[in-house]
This record gives structure tokens, sequence and C-alpha cells, in this order.
């Protein structure tokens, strides 16, 4: 009873190593063909073709009834250390997926979020910037302005204020009734020129201030498209950076209890391991782990079972041999018997034919007798 519940204990964690051994394998094969119903396939035949050649080569090494050759022993053995790399090879693969920097694609996704984030508070800053630059120039610019016509009112208003008066004044002057005299003339001509000079002086300071103003515009605009320029690449080169980084070495990306297990080494050893190799050599332990799990399991059960096995070959051998045996006995009763039936046959034949030949001489002895 107890040898029976170990045999099935035994079967059982095969059987459970195997299938997560299947799973694993089939989703690695699927992500490397892209076919999911052709990545279980795959991985189907091959894990069952390993548990069929562990059973096998166990079989052909432990068995003396037929002498396999070499060649075949090292066929089995070979064909179930590829098998069992394979799955090694598989099983290191998903699990350092596991292992190595799981945190990997939100770290990143962070990363480029706060690159974002930068980007857009420094244009927000740039373009306050500009505006408090642009309120400046404009301040400036008005300042200025009002300062030149202040100049100019205080260069040109007196004196035409003066020549206004002095024409009132010279209209009271009124000789035979006219009051344009030359004098009158003198003073109309100067505050014409004056206030023409006045206009004049105006309207340069308005086109100088206008160029003025759409040269600090202009230069305004350039200086901010340049820093816009440069705030978006700075933005792009960030932004490569985080996507081309590995983020080896980066605590945020490693998985927590790879990183503490590191952390472990690292006060007990003096050279500290990195936590892609602690995960190389986890995934490379738990996988032949799990793949010498998977041997013991199926050999173990072939061992116990091969005497079973062993002796139901020799009694089906033993039966067949009897079968053989009963079937020529019987084939010998058989012909036996024809044998005898014939010899019948003939004894019977020649007795009729011995009376036959009696009957006929009786006949012959009759038929002269009767004559007589």
């Amino acid at each position: 009873m107890f040898q029976k519940l170990s045999w099935s204990g035994q079967l059982l964690a095969g059987l459970v190593l195997f299938g997560v051994s299947f799973l694993i394998e089939a989703l690695v094969l699927t992500a490397y063909f892209g076919n999911p119903l052709f990545g279980f396939a795959v991985a189907g035949g091959l894990e069952a073709s390993k548990v069929l050649a562990i059973v096998l080569y166990r079989i052909l090494r432990e068995q003396t009834i037929v002498a396999y050759p070499r060649s075949v022993r090292g066929s089995a053995l070979a064909f179930r250390t590829a098998l069992f790399g394979l799955s090694a090879a598989c099983s290191v693969m998903f699990l350092a997926e596991q292992l190595d920097r799981p945190n990997l694609g939100s770290v990143r996704d962070s990363d480029l979020a706060g690159v974002t984030a930068a980007y857009e508070t420094d244009l927000a800053l740039a373009r306050e910037r500009h505006r408090q630059r642009a309120d400046q120039v404009r301040s400036d610019l008005a300042a200025r302005d009002a300062s030149g016509r202040e100049a100019l009112d205080e260069r040109f208003r007196p004196l035409v204020d003066d020549l206004e008066q002095r024409l009132e004044r010279e209209m009271d002057n009124v000789v035979g009734g006219i009051f344009k005299g030359p004098r009158y003339r003198e003073i109309a001509d100067r505050l014409e020129i004056e206030k023409t000079a006045y206009a004049a002086a105006v309207s340069e300071l308005d086109q100088r201030f206008q160029r003025e103003r759409n040269r600090l515009v202009h230069r305004l605009h350039g200086d901010l498209d340049a820093e816009l320029q440069e705030l978006i690449q700075v933005r792009d080169q960030r932004l490569a950076a985080v996507r081309s980084d590995n983020y080896a070495g980066d605590y945020r990306a490693e998985h927590p209890l790879a990183r503490a297990f590191v952390g472990v080494l690292a006060a007990v050893f003096e050279q500290e391991p990195s936590t892609l190799q602690f995960v190389f050599f986890f995934s490379l332990f738990l996988s032949l782990t799990m793949e010498l799990g998977i041997i013991v399991a199926f050999e173990h059960i072939t061992l116990a079972r091969l005497p079973v096995f062993t002796a139901e070959h020799r009694l089906g051998v033993s039966l067949r041999e009897q079968e053989v045996r009963t079937d020529a006995e019987l084939r010998s009763f058989e012909m036996d018997d024809e044998l005898s039936r014939a010899k019948l046959k003939r004894k019977r034949e020649s007795i009729e034919e011995v009376l036959r030949g009696d009957d006929k001489l009786a006949k012959d002895d009759r038929g002269p007798r009767n004559a007589a």
C-alpha cells in the first residue's frame, strides 16, 4: 500500500512539473513563433517526447533480454539531453523575463511622463517669461515715446504758442481795415513752418517708434522660437535617452525580492553581484531543479516498474511460445488424423476392390455350370 502511494506521489509530482515545464515552453515558443496553436502543439510534442525518451533510455539501459546496440542507447540519451537543454533554456528565458527588471515598463512610462511634464512646465515658464519681456518692452517703448513727445513739446510748443499769441495780437493792429500786413504774414509763415516741423518731428518719432517696436517684437518672437526649439530638442533627447535606457542597476525597475537578496549577498561577500547575475543563476538553478525533478520522477517510476514490465514481457513471450507449441501440436494431431483417415480410406478401397473381384469370379463360375 505504501509503495503504491509512493509511486502515485512521484507520478503526480512528475506530472505537475511536466505541466509547468510544458506551459513555460509553450509560452516561450508562442512568443517566438507568434502563433499560440503552433507554439502549444510543438511544446506538447517535445515535452511528451522528453518523458518517452526518459522512460525509453532507462528501459534500454536496464533490460538484459535484448542486446540493443550502443548507438541506439546513445541516440536516446542525446535526444533526451537535447530536450532537457531546450526545456532548461525556455525556463531560463521565461523566469528571467519575470524576474529581470519586471517594473521596467512602468518605470519607463513614469520617466517618459516626467520628461513630458517637465517639458510642459518649461514651456509654460518660457511663454510666461516671453509675456513678461513683451510687457516690459511695450512699457519701455511707451515710456520712450512719451519722453520723446515731451521733448518735442518742450522744443516746439513754446515757440508755437508764442507765435500764435503774437499772431493774435497782430490781428488787433488794423491799418486801413487790413490786419494782414507784412508783419502778420511773417508771423503766420513762421508759425506754419514751426507747426510743419513739429508735425514732421512727431511723424518721424512715430515711425521710429514703430520701427523700434517691430524690431523688438521680431527679436522677442525669435528668442521665443529659439527657446521653444531648444526645449523641444532637450525633450526629444531626454525621451530618446529614456527609451534607449535598459535601466540596469536602477532599483526602481528591479524585482524587490531579487534586490533584497542581492543586498543580503552584498553584506556577506565583498564583491556585490548585480541583480541581473542573480536573476540568471536563480533562473538556471530553478529550471535545472525542475527538469531534474521530472527526470527523477519518471526514471524512478520506470525503475520501480521495470521488473513488472520484464515479468509481463517474459510472461507474454512464454504465452506466445506456448501458443506456438500448442498450435504445432494441434497441427500435428490434425495431420495424424488426416493420415489415419487416408490409410482407412485406402484400406476400405482395397477391401472393396477385393470384394468386387470375388463377386466377378463367382458370376463366372455360375455361368458354365448353368450351360452344362
